[in-house]
């Protein structure tokens, strides 16, 4: 198949992984793979091998300029299946395919509640001939909108890289602290602060926590005061964005995902991938891949004291982290792979380009 993935992305994170490494697993299982992007360095230093990138402007949801260089990329190099991985590029990407043969197979990897809309109606039910969901928590909130057309929408989980060496990162723990790790956008729907609290809780019982919470985002002001009023200098820090969190999680002893919002939390199979054992707030996307008690914990979301009592059950029951971390590593051998991600995500836009021939 010859196929077009487009990310309109300024930031690197969980769906841009996602969009490069479906991209290049297609194109090592012999398929012509490009990528239409709007920043080509974004991609710089995390690709495995070298695709083709194709910078487009787009700038908003009514860019002519984009949809007309799009039209043309797909006429001009007889593009069989685009992939639009955004909610700006599912608007552009459906009106440049218009008048083409190539299948439109939209990527979705959170839950979302749609206004009724003809925008919407376009965007998720006119436009798409597929949509690849990772996780049926996301599948059923689209299928709840009698407009979207269920049967068209397609569970594939999301993979994850098997570490096999690790970039270099200072210590980030002393002799004898016990290290959390949690890692993503510093946004509200992340569950951050929740962490923040349930740290000041849980160092009353064991002062010898240590937590790193890695990423950027609009709350990292906010979270940074409210370690500050918490007294929580020494016991957490704000790690920043790092390309090297396989190495921050060789170094933990556990980590922790406190997100309100979630389809598939990369961090969370990353987490398993590394060996580290998870707590996770009982979101849906979570729920459906942590079993409670065998790949993980699962708490409320939004519910410091239970997070708290979670991290100190962990801390005092090591052979409950065994259990949670080779559970989750085994579920990463066997369904949250890339391996496994390519052979479905193939099928799937094999089934729908013969669908259409």
């Amino acid at each position: 198949m010859n196929i077009l993935f487009i990310n309109s992305s300024r930031v690197w994170g969980g769906n841009e992984k996602w969009t490069l490494r479906a991209a290049e697993t297609l194109a090592e299982r012999g398929h012509t793979v490009a990528m239409a992007v709007r920043d080509g360095d974004l991609w710089t230093g995390h690709a495995r091998r070298e695709l083709e990138r194709i910078v487009l402007p787009f700038l908003n949801d009514a860019d002519l300029r984009t949809v007309c260089l799009l039209h043309r990329l797909i006429v001009h190099r007889n593009v069989e299946v685009i992939v639009p991985t955004r909610s700006r590029d599912y608007w552009l990407s459906g009106f440049a395919r218009m008048g083409t043969h190539a299948r439109y197979v939209m990527r979705m990897g959170i839950t979302r509640e749609l206004p009724h809309t003809l925008k919407e109606h376009l965007r998720y039910r006119v436009f798409p001939d597929g949509i690849v969901v990772n996780a049926e928590a996301v599948r059923q909130s689209l299928a709840r909108h009698p407009w979207i057309r269920a049967e068209r929408i397609r569970v594939i989980y999301n993979g994850v890289d098997v570490p096999a060496s690790r970039e270099a990162l200072p210590p980030l723990k002393r002799a004898g602290e016990f290290l959390i790790i949690a890692a993503g956008r510093l946004g509200s729907d992340k569950g951050f602060d929740v962490l923040i609290k349930a740290l000041t809780l849980a160092v009353n019982d064991v002062p010898n926590l240590r937590a790193v919470i890695f990423g950027r985002g609009e709350m990292e002001k906010e979270l940074h005061h409210l370690i500050s009023l918490r007294g929580l200098e020494h016991q957490v820090s704000l790690g920043g964005f790092t390309t090297a969190l396989t190495s921050a999680l060789a170094q933990a002893d556990l980590a922790v995902s406190a997100s309100y919002r979630e389809g598939i939390s990369n961090f969370i199979l990353e987490s398993w991938s590394a060996g580290v054992p998870v707590i996770a707030t009982a979101i849906p996307g979570s729920a459906e891949i942590v079993s409670d008690g065998v790949r993980g914990k699962l708490v409320p979301p939004g519910d410091p004291v239970r997070m708290a009592e979670a991290i100190l059950e962990a801390y005092h029951h090591p052979e409950l982290r065994a259990i949670w971390s080779a559970a989750g590593r085994e579920a990463i051998m066997t369904t949250f792979n890339w391996n496994r991600m390519a052979e479905q995500l193939e099928e799937f836009l094999t089934e729908l380009t013969h669908e259409h021939s």
